[in-house]
């Protein structure tokens, strides 16, 4: 095995995947490659690869598996990395990945959204999903080539239908008044373009109607999930949502006395987290190879993550200590390895206070040296940018003189300095003489000036 071991490792090793459209592809391999003993296989078969570059039974130069199986673990003794066939990608609405649910944290329409009562949202209502309204999401003109695809898809839906069934798409005739009546699939219309048609429609859309489904995320709702939920009404359901659990938790502490205590409460959920912190909330989730997380999974943490959240939220309502709020799931006796699994309804975190309480922000351990060239030191500039660099050029290479006997003055007031003179207070530039107010004079130290006022 040693002998082996050394010979094989002496040189190069080269791997081959085999496939055959209409053979077994190991009983070809094997047939080509002969006999494991050279003397044996050149009298068998000459022209087989281990007779011609072949020298003995150990140095026969070529090595066949029966199955992949048994190939991956004579394999494993070298360490090679074991190669994995790339996964087709499917569109699947319970795989989100991080893209898609920033992409509904964040709207672009909106400067400062709750993402922390989205976030509820999603776990509770969600998935969702980069499908796109034909009513609601684009312009009139793309509204119409949506609508006309959604048609065609419809159409195909009713074929497939009626295939499935057995039904003949000619209409067939009655016995009692010799009439024709079609037979149908009833199926409702559809309102919403899902990713595999927007993929087919794109080039049609405008830019803004592009810019709308690169950058949104929508909620379903309504009837057959042909709605989109507006922003309005995800913060009306944002605020039920609350104004339940809180009343539930304030009626567990208080008693009758949560019902007039509800009416005081400002029902909008403190918004701590950043995407940051959203990011480390889902750091431990296992992905599939296109990075997406299942939707059961992120919906187990988020939910836990809220009922720390309230907790946080009700210690600060009421004056209670957050650590005597109790976790309802450590009552049963469970494995500690279900605490721990996403996937089991015994999911559970350990830690007491929110994320944003306990988040260390990761030290800067390199400073890029690398930054963008100015725009004053640009060989060719643009139009839009010749003001702008004859602005910067100016306030490199000029200053301006101003008297500060009037501190009442305007320009006293407002005097700034151009260059970046930042040597501190024991530096060779007064930084203060804007704030000094009403003395003449030089406002540079000379070592001289430092001397007499050491003496």
């Amino acid at each position: 095995m040693d002998e082996i071991m050394t010979y094989m490792l002496s040189g190069e090793c080269v791997m081959f995947l085999l496939c055959h459209e209409t053979e077994n592809p190991i009983m070809v391999w094997k047939k080509m490659i002969g006999n494991k003993d050279p003397a044996e296989a050149k009298k068998a078969d000459p022209q087989s690869l281990r007779a011609t570059y072949g020298t003995s039974i150990i140095k026969n130069e070529f090595h066949g598996s029966d199955d992949p199986f048994s190939a991956n673990k004579e394999r494993d003794i070298f360490k090679f990395p074991i190669p994995q066939k790339i996964p087709d990608f499917k569109f699947d609405k319970m795989l989100v990945s991080l893209e898609t649910l920033f992409k509904f944290l964040y709207p672009p329409n909106l400067e400062h959204s709750n993402a922390l009562e989205r976030l509820d949202i999603f776990a509770i209502y969600g998935p969702c999903v980069n499908y796109h309204s034909v009513d609601q999401c684009l312009c009139r003109e793309c509204a119409i080539v949506g609508k006309e695809h959604l048609e065609g898809v419809r159409e195909s839906l009713i074929a497939t239908e009626q295939t499935k069934l057995g039904i003949k798409i000619r209409p067939q005739p009655t016995t009692a008044t010799k009439t024709q009546l079609p037979q149908r699939v009833q199926l409702p219309p559809i309102r919403l373009l899902k990713e595999e048609d927007i993929k087919q429609v794109y080039q049609q859309l405008c830019e803004k109607c592009q810019f709308h489904c690169n950058g949104y995320a929508h909620l379903q709702g309504g009837r057959n999930m042909q709605h989109v939920m507006t922003d309005q009404e995800l913060n009306t359901l944002a605020k039920e949502m609350n104004k339940q659990e809180i009343l539930e938790l304030l009626y567990s502490e208080k008693g009758n006395a949560a019902n007039v205590m509800i009416e005081t409460i400002d029902l909008n959920e403190p918004n701590h987290y950043t995407k940051e912190m959203i990011e480390l909330l889902f750091q431990e989730l296992e992905t599939d190879y296109y990075n997406r997380f299942k939707f059961y999974h992120l919906q187990n943490v988020i939910l836990e993550d809220r009922r720390i959240r309230m907790n946080a939220w009700m210690s600060i309502l009421i004056n209670k200590p957050i650590h005597r709020f109790k976790n309802p799931k450590l009552v049963c006796k469970v494995p500690p390895e279900m605490r721990k699994n996403p996937e089991s309804i015994h999911y559970t975190i350990n830690r007491i206070l929110p994320l944003n309480q306990t988040y260390k922000k990761k030290d800067i351990t390199k400073m890029p040296l690398d930054f963008p060239p100015n725009i004053a030191d640009k060989e060719k500039l643009n139009p839009n940018e010749e003001k702008l660099a004859l602005l910067k050029k100016l306030h490199r290479d000029t200053h301006h003189m101003v008297e500060i006997q009037d501190a009442k003055k305007v320009v006293s007031n407002g005097v700034y300095l151009l260059r970046k003179y930042n040597d501190g207070r024991n530096g060779d530039w007064d930084n203060y003489s804007s704030l000094k107010g009403m003395n003449r004079g030089s406002y540079v130290n000379y070592e001289e000036k430092k001397k007499k006022e050491k003496l």
